[in-house]
């Protein structure tokens, strides 16, 4: 798992981040919408079509992007700006 680009959210909502990711060598997706729930999971969406979702991702998935966006983050000196962190 790879960020290749990171925006960090604006203060006061669930969402942490937009990030564009290489989920594996070569497969990369870009504008992952990142985000906080209110019991505390991450979740991770792709951008919608007309035809409604783009992708969907596992658990795991959900885990090592949310993961990796953090890092990223912390590693660029952003905060998540998340209202739902402890």
């Amino acid at each position: 798992m790879k960020i290749l680009s990171i925006r960090p959210a604006p203060p006061g909502g669930s969402t942490i981040a937009h990030a564009d990711v290489e989920i594996i060598d070569g497969a990369k997706l870009f504008g992952i919408r990142v985000s906080r729930a209110d019991d505390g999971t991450y979740r991770a969406f792709g951008q919608n079509s007309e035809r409604g979702r783009t992708c969907a991702f596992s658990h795991e998935i959900v885990a090592q992007i949310a993961e990796a966006t953090i890092s990223e983050l912390e590693l660029t000196g952003h905060r998540t700006h998340d209202r739902t962190r402890s």
